[in-house]
């Protein structure tokens, strides 16, 4: 019966739909693109804190073994051989950290985050996780490159010199007047022990610099890391609290006749449970400009003093309300920003049927969740060039419980009348759920950053000692205490890690507000 009704049908319209007309699926693709634009940020930063501490260790290690170079060099061997020691040790340790890496990023890391996915959208399905040989291989080739290439010129700076040179301790660096001393007022009234830490901080430049990027590279990370989360936290109750006031959101079945949909929703707005009934018209159209085109949701209500209470619509840059025009359309603020477009600009509206109409912007409206388009009924009629026809009802709760809304919602879904129902309450629990998830990528960042910033620390206070072995012995012939001693290390330390931390917050909120506005 279907296909002999099917078959009588004259001049049918087909709708060809692929899998991204898909709700789910393509909810899942865009938070995979999220993520991947988080991927784009986060590994740069991982690997060039990395790479700045290898670089450190592989350049100390072949100064600190100046003698053993002297003495072979003494004993005949030539550079080649000296230095393929070195060349060697520098290589296996980024082969075997490199695959050790990898493992872990190609395998465990993934796990987790699709473990975060299959609570998000209830997938049974296991992911098939294998080695992504380019980027491995291109990363791997990077930090050989870096890391043997300093360990060479290390090697070679020191080869210059004769083996009776190289036999005998390196001077140490002479002593600098810093810019501190020049101001008297600051400078008399510092100790002797804080003066040295002065001079010390700016005698050893490399160090310098290698503690405050470090940390400012770790410091930072663990910014991103709590940052996004709160930030993420912070989109639905600015979406559903402060642009969306209504409670719940109505469609109706196509097809009803205007009395028929007119009685049901005077039924509506006569229920005690309901504070606000508004009619609005809802439909999908595609949003262009030039090259770039966004899907989008065009709301047009009944009447437009009555989307004010459902609705604010808010300028994205002044913050002050809006009104919609006659033959203009109100835009929301990302997809503006990715069209390109601001206002007084034209965009073009294509309809499923793959009619383009141009329409000016008026407004660009502040939004958090998806693209919308906003435009009064006149408007639509003009465009479109067909009458109004109310599909969708935006709905007031009444202070109503979660019960109480539950209860409503189940009973107005089983009215003839309605096709679906979405409550924003059930969004945000939706949203509750996810940010649960995204606690297990924050915490990957967090520790992660953590790690690398005790490595970073243990690493150069490390070489900070064993550089100044024989100074401190020498203070503490003059009469220096075991804590004294500990202080004059350790307060340099303290100073730049604080100047790292600084900067890395700073460093962290921009870093953050990028990754913001890429999700």
């Amino acid at each position: 019966d279907s296909r002999e009704k099917i078959a009588n049908i004259e001049n049918p319209t087909w709708y060809v739909l692929d899998r991204y007309s898909n709700t789910g699926y393509n909810s899942f693709i865009q938070d995979t693109e999220s993520i991947e634009n988080i991927s784009k940020v986060f590994p740069i930063v991982f690997f060039m804190v990395a790479l700045l501490i290898s670089l450190t260790s592989m350049t100390r290690m072949v100064e600190e073994q100046r003698t053993q170079i002297g003495t072979l060099k003494a004993l005949g061997y030539n550079k080649l051989q000296i230095a393929s020691k070195y060349v060697i040790y520098a290589g296996l340790a980024c082969v075997i950290g490199g695959v050790l890496g990898m493992s872990v990023g190609f395998v465990l890391l993934p796990q987790i985050i699709w473990t975060m996915y299959q609570m998000m959208y209830q997938m049974t399905d296991n992911i098939h996780i294998s080695f992504n040989i380019i980027i491995g291989g291109m990363g791997l080739l990077l930090i050989c490159v870096c890391i043997i290439g300093a360990t060479i010129y290390a090697v070679l700076k020191e080869l210059v010199q004769t083996p009776s040179t190289l036999m005998r301790p390196k001077a140490p660096k002479m002593g600098k007047r810093v810019l501190l001393e020049k101001i008297p007022f600051i400078w008399k009234r510092l100790s002797f022990s804080q003066k040295v830490t002065v001079r010390n901080i700016f005698r050893y430049k490399k160090r310098f610099l290698m503690t405050i990027i470090g940390i400012l590279g770790c410091t930072a990370l663990i910014v991103v890391g709590f940052g996004v989360r709160d930030s993420i936290r912070c989109i639905m109750p600015n979406q559903f609290e402060k642009v969306f006031n209504y409670d719940m959101q109505i469609g109706l079945k196509n097809g009803l006749e205007d009395e028929q949909k007119q009685k049901y929703i005077i039924s509506l707005q006569e229920k005690t449970e309901l504070e606000k009934v508004v009619e609005t018209y809802m439909t999908s159209n595609i949003a262009k400009n030039q090259e770039n085109e966004e899907d989008v949701q065009i709301i047009v209500p009944k009447e437009p003093k009555d989307l004010d209470e459902v609705i604010n619509l808010t300028d994205v840059k002044t913050g002050e309300k809006v009104q919609l025009e006659e033959n203009a359309i109100c835009l929301t603020d990302k997809v503006a920003e990715l069209l390109n477009v601001k206002q007084g600009d034209t965009i073009t509206l294509k309809d499923s049927k793959d009619k383009e109409r141009q329409v000016k912007i008026s407004n660009i409206v502040e939004n958090y969740v998806y693209h919308y388009v906003y435009m009064s009924r006149i408007t639509y009629e003009n465009l479109y060039g067909e009458n109004y026809n109310t599909n969708m009802l935006f709905t007031k709760n009444n202070n109503l419980s979660e019960e109480q809304e539950t209860n409503l919602a189940t009973e107005i879904m089983n009215q003839s009348e309605v096709a679906s129902i979405s409550r924003n309450s059930s969004i945000m629990n939706l949203l509750d759920d996810t940010m649960k998830s995204l606690n297990y990528v924050v915490i990957i960042l967090i520790v992660s950053a953590g790690l690398l910033a005790f490595v970073v620390l243990y690493n150069l206070s490390n070489v900070n000692i064993s550089e100044r072995i024989r100074e401190l012995a020498t203070i503490k012939v003059l009469g220096f205490y075991d804590k004294e001693v500990y202080s004059y290390v350790t307060r340099e330390t303290v100073i730049l890690t604080a100047i790292g931390i600084v900067l890395g917050l700073i460093g962290g909120y921009f870093l953050n507000y990028f990754i913001i506005r890429n999700l």
